[in-house]
């Protein structure tokens, strides 16, 4: 493990930490607060495509599922993503207007095409790289898996913000990014002590690995907080 994933690795376990000690949550309502002029986000990612990491975080998920189901009510107390949701954030997003744009808080519609042309040429010399996916952590507003690729994604995020002006560094709460994958969502705050105690089961679990030839530019709208149809375009790194 180089510096980089022991960095990924401390930071998740002070995450835990907290939790274990305060396990409160921040519960989905079906909405984001986003700004009302804000037509889309868009922001660069690492997919996890690869069928068997897949299949063995789908195990997990429908674990995690099942967690404080009440009688009469087969729902736990998370909402799971989809499995073509699942990918590791390298570029925060930013926000897209339809409206009078104010970057770089708010960027035009037209921001995306130029965005992913250069993109794809800043990453067209990047080598491929590995990943493993290891363990379980429980976020105020996730669960989340824990992917490790010795701090590539983040270089590949680095290289985008230099490529493209007005992408940002950090989430919009301020947060620096931290190499996790979302895999399910708060429905409600009961049953957490339940969830808690399934997540530390699988803290160390291995998940297996699989190799980024890609990263993908998404750009999703928004309508009043509720999301639509998100667009995926991919971003090819180097053949090997």
């Amino acid at each position: 493990m180089n510096e980089a994933d022991r960095e990924t690795a401390s930071r998740h376990q002070a995450i835990w930490q907290r939790f274990r000690r305060e396990p409160q949550v921040t519960a989905w309502t079906g909405r984001l607060p986003f700004p009302p002029e804000v037509a889309a986000t868009l922001g660069f990612v690492l997919p996890v495509a690869d069928p068997a990491v897949c299949g063995r975080l789908q195990k997990a998920v429908r674990q995690l599922a099942q967690t404080g189901a009440r009688p009469g009510d087969a729902s736990g107390c998370v909402i799971p993503f989809p499995r073509d949701y699942w990918h590791v954030t390298i570029v925060p997003p930013v926000f897209l207007t339809d409206g009078d744009p104010e970057p770089p808080r708010l960027l035009p519609r037209s921001f995306a095409g130029e965005a992913l042309a250069r993109a794809r040429e800043a990453v067209s010399e990047q080598q491929p790289f590995a990943v493993s996916v290891r363990g379980l952590n429980a976020f105020r507003e996730v669960v989340v898996a824990v992917p490790y690729d010795g701090g590539r994604g983040l270089e590949l995020g680095a290289l985008l913000r230099g490529a493209i002006p007005n992408l940002p560094e950090r989430y919009p709460d301020g947060h620096d990014p931290l190499p996790h994958v979302s895999l399910a969502q708060y429905r409600r705050e009961d049953g957490l002590e339940e969830l808690a105690a399934l997540v530390e089961t699988a803290r160390d679990r291995d998940f297996g690995g699989f190799t980024v030839d890609r990263v993908e530019m998404y750009v999703l709208p928004w309508r009043d907080g509720v999301p639509g149809e998100v667009e995926k375009h991919s971003v090819p790194l180097a053949k090997p």
